[in-house]
């Protein structure tokens, strides 16, 4: 199942990329491109056509010159086309000398052989009794030949309808990437949902967003939040680094000129610190004169957990009398509990190990505070003598602090420095300070 899972996950992934990738190919082919949109031709019940300057009906005349002029003003609103008319282009247009019955095809051909423009939109309008059906055609010029590369149609039940149906058509006209009309986004997806970092990791978040059709809406903004920035923080690209170990959700939001995201996508990133670490390293006192500065070498172990969903307790029966629910925060037992559940879900609580050989052994339970620069702890444990055991046995309480240089994301480089005041269990001893320098590796799931 976890196989199949993953699969499914890098497939979306795949054809995500591909989307995007041919969307921002496409999107830079129009820029700048010269596009000539010419007066829309009329035709007649027998689909021949009509030269509407003759022609007797002025709102069909009218009709030819006011669709091309939406379209026009559409596409300057766009921003990315060189646009022009056949208002701004009459002298050359007429100079062409088009019969009103010359098809557009062939007036496409023309114009793109001239070399005035790199698209040509024309159109048609056909009367069915009192019914306007409008047609929009964009021509291109590929490899020496005149090629219909989009097309859309629609009708409206009155001409004085028609002018209304100018987003319609353009948004079907151009490929789904090349929003002349912006559409609403719909929907923002966030791959995976889910995302496991190491302490001090940084990764790049994947989002796209999708209109209602579920259609790749071009050149989105994103806007991302994390809920608890003190242990993941994320940037305006969406980059995301893991500051402490626990869990953060982060908020996605897309926006376009005019619309935002309705449904925001989550992501939840979890941070983990390091579960194993090697030390080695010495006091700085000697311990006695003829041992000189004993070397220590030390192991730490940090156990995390997954956290568990709390269960609530169902409200009481009307057919029970009521009675004093047990409020947990009142119970010692759960107090503890939470209180050291949070420790290991949140790989605070870090085990110590450290031993001189054939000397002494010493174990101890620290409370970690651990960020991408360092860490702090402070912990309780026991040591004892490995040649004598019943001789300077005693309780410990540690202090720790460090920094570590991060090598990969899974290997990290720390350098600690450890105060241990032991309190020996026989009453004849005082209690002994020691400082002690350690270097080692820490590695990381």
């Amino acid at each position: 199942m976890a196989r199949a899972s993953y699969k499914k996950v890098v497939a979306l992934l795949l054809v995500m990329f591909a989307i995007g990738t041919w969307s921002q190919m496409t999107h830079a082919s129009f820029q700048g491109q010269r596009v000539v949109i010419l007066d829309f031709l009329a035709l007649d019940a027998q689909g021949k056509y009509i030269d509407t300057l003759s022609f007797a009906g002025p709102d069909l005349t009218n009709l030819s010159r006011v669709m091309s002029q939406g379209i026009a003003s559409r596409l300057v609103q766009h921003g990315e086309f060189n646009v022009q008319d056949s208002i701004s282009q009459r002298t050359v247009i007429d100079n062409m000398n088009f019969a009103h019955d010359t098809s557009a095809w062939e007036r496409a051909q023309v114009v793109l052989e001239a070399g005035i423009a790199d698209q040509v939109i024309t159109g048609s309008i056909t009367m069915l009794q009192s019914t306007a059906v409008i047609g929009v055609q964009r021509f291109e010029m590929r490899d020496g030949h005149v090629q219909l590369v989009g097309s859309s149609m629609s009708s409206a039940p009155k001409v004085t309808d028609a002018p209304a149906l100018v987003d319609n058509l353009l948004t079907d006209l151009f490929p789904a990437n090349v929003q002349v009309i912006e559409r609403s986004i719909d929907q923002v997806f966030a791959v995976p949902s889910q995302v496991r970092l190491n302490l001090g990791q940084s990764k790049q978040l994947a989002v796209y967003a999708l209109d209602a059709l579920g259609r790749p809406v071009a050149s989105p903004q994103f806007l991302f939040f994390s809920a608890d920035e003190s242990k993941v923080s994320v940037d305006e690209n969406g980059v995301i680094k893991g500051l402490q170990p626990g869990v953060s959700t982060i908020t996605v939001r897309a926006i376009s000129r005019t619309t935002r995201s309705g449904s925001p996508a989550t992501m939840t990133v979890t941070v983990l610190p390091p579960t194993f670490g090697i030390r080695a390293g010495s006091t700085l006192a000697r311990r006695e004169i003829t041992d000189g500065f004993p070397i220590r070498l030390g192991l730490r172990l940090t156990p995390t957990i997954d956290q568990k969903g709390s269960q609530v307790a169902p409200p009481p029966t009307a057919a029970t009398p009521q009675q004093a629910l047990p409020v947990e925060s009142s119970n010692p037992l759960s107090l503890i509990s939470s209180f050291f559940g949070s420790m290991l879900t949140n790989g605070l609580m870090t085990i110590d190990l450290d031993f001189d050989p054939s000397k002494e052994l010493l174990v101890s339970f620290s409370g970690v505070q651990r960020s991408s620069g360092g860490y702090l702890g402070t912990g309780v444990g026991y040591v004892t003598r490995l040649d004598n055991l019943q001789d300077q046995q005693g309780f410990v309480l540690r202090f720790t602090v460090g920094t570590q240089y991060r090598a990969t994301n899974r290997l990290s480089l720390p350098v600690e420095a450890v105060m241990d005041a032991i309190f020996p269990t026989a009453n004849l001893l005082k209690p002994t300070f020691r400082i002690g320098i350690n270097l080692g590796l820490d590695l990381f799931p």
